[in-house]
């Protein structure tokens, strides 16, 4: 029976053996193997990244050197002598410095076929001004991400925390300097671009309204420069990174012999320094060259970097055809075959001459006069191209005109005929004919459209 004390005494002696027996044998020896994970589990690499100097990076296809300097710039030595890119060598030096050890696979290996190290993919060297740390990496380990190393010193396989996607796949053109150009585009006062025979100078000038500089072209034209166009190639410049390198005296020479479709020298002048590229392109659309010096190597680039420096000087020109900036502007004369009206700027505000007494609305008066200011150019036409009547500039469809606070008519724009969505146009800033967007004749308002109107 169940109520037999010696029965119930038999299995309770039976559970209490179980529970002892699975804690000797069983708890017991996994939390020593845990705690035994935990206390393996340690930095890869035992010092500061800071104190490394060297690196010795080599596959079963080539040798990579790399030294640093005392300003932690480093450099290639072997197999060539170059600049390093200082990003990808911090990159490779970050993941082994935070790279932990999980766990010792083995001491003393007898194979290490089984971990991807006989014989290893990578084998890296470190030197410090005191110490020499040698690893050989092999495949990935069971999780993500790990990978077994095979430590020297102690001849011991690990597996660690690296992630083979950092280490894969990487040769000499990974560890190159791929930048051209090194300066400061806050502090450019000239960029010369010759093309073809004519020579482009552009120089910076003091903003008068405004913080930011503005740009003038000094050659071949004396001219506004459209800031913004020019400080978006100063940052693609800045920015000139190669996708490939020819070192090969005969292949670069193989290379610049042949006829090119674009030729293009840049200089720039920032303060004392000078900087210079010339950049190349030939029959193969997709691809273009670029040399610094006459000793360096021939880069291979992107050749969207070419295309705004072989469209000549009205790609870089101001194209605001009016003439006037909008904190010069106190009076704007509007002629139209409808009407004609004259708005006068006091105090900040808006007011119409023949009724001053008038309440605009402000917001349709700034937006028109800022539609007006920077309208720009769309198409040029050379002089004699077009006749005033085919323009339709003799009977005009608008006139509107700009003075200065001195009372000068310094600010002007006539247009003409409309054609395909565009309108020809005259303006006090660019001499010529052009065609602006013809949307500005739609939002010349009335001046019953200017009245400020009740919600």
């Amino acid at each position: 029976m169940l109520n037999n004390p010696i029965r119930i005494t038999v299995v309770l002696a039976l559970i209490v053996l179980g529970l002892g027996g699975y804690i000797l044998f069983v708890d017991i020896p996994q939390t020593r193997q845990f705690q035994k994970q935990e206390t393996q589990e340690r930095q890869l690499i035992p010092f500061d990244d800071r104190d490394i100097t060297t690196i010795t990076w080599a596959t079963a296809n080539e040798t990579i050197h790399l030294e640093r300097d005392d300003k932690w710039r480093w450099t290639i030595t072997e197999p060539i002598r170059f600049p390093a890119d200082n990003q990808e060598v911090r990159r490779i030096l970050r993941a082994l410095i935070i790279g932990k050890v999980k766990r010792t696979i083995e001491d003393g290996p007898a194979t290490l076929e089984k971990y991807g190290l006989a014989p290893p993919y990578l084998t890296l060297t470190l030197n410090t001004p005191t110490t020499t740390q040698e690893l050989a990496l092999g495949d990935r380990g069971p999780f993500a991400p790990s990978l077994y190393v095979q430590t020297k010193a102690d001849n011991q396989v690990v597996l660690t925390t690296l992630d083979v996607m950092t280490f894969a796949q990487k040769t000499l053109p990974n560890f190159r300097l791929k930048d051209l150009l090194f300066f400061d585009r806050e502090r450019v006062q000239e960029v010369h671009i010759q093309h073809a025979d004519t020579t482009m100078v552009m120089a910076r000038v003091a903003g008068v309204h405004s913080l930011s500089p503005n740009w003038m072209f000094t050659s071949p034209l004396k001219a506004p420069v459209d800031k913004i166009t020019v400080g978006t190639l100063l940052m693609d410049l800045s920015g000139l990174t190669a996708t490939g390198f020819v070192d090969a005296e005969e292949e670069k020479k193989r290379i610049l012999g042949q006829p090119s479709r674009a030729h293009v020298g840049v200089t720039i002048l920032e303060g004392s320094r000078t900087h210079y590229v010339s950049l190349y392109q030939f029959q193969d659309a997709e691809k273009a060259y670029a040399i610094t010096s006459n000793t360096g190597p021939l880069y291979e680039i992107s050749p969207s970097i070419l295309k705004p420096m072989t469209q000549g000087a009205f790609y870089f020109q101001d194209k605001r055809l009016f003439g006037m900036a909008i904190n010069d502007l106190v009076m704007l004369e509007v002629t139209t075959p409808e009407e004609q009206y004259v708005l006068i700027k006091q105090h900040d505000e808006w007011i119409l001459e023949s009724n001053p007494n008038a309440t605009l609305d402000q917001e349709v008066v700034n937006l028109f006069v800022s539609r007006v200011v920077d309208i720009p150019t769309e198409i040029a036409h050379p002089e004699g191209s077009t006749t005033s009547s085919q323009s339709g500039l003799d009977s005009p469809t608008a006139t509107i005109r700009g003075r200065n606070r001195q009372g000068q008519k310094t600010g002007q724009l006539v247009l003409g005929k409309r054609e395909k969505g565009l309108v020809y146009a005259r303006g006090a800033a660019l001499k010529g004919l052009y065609q602006v967007r013809s949307t500005i004749l739609d939002q010349i308002p009335t001046q019953s459209q200017l009245a400020h109107r009740n919600p």
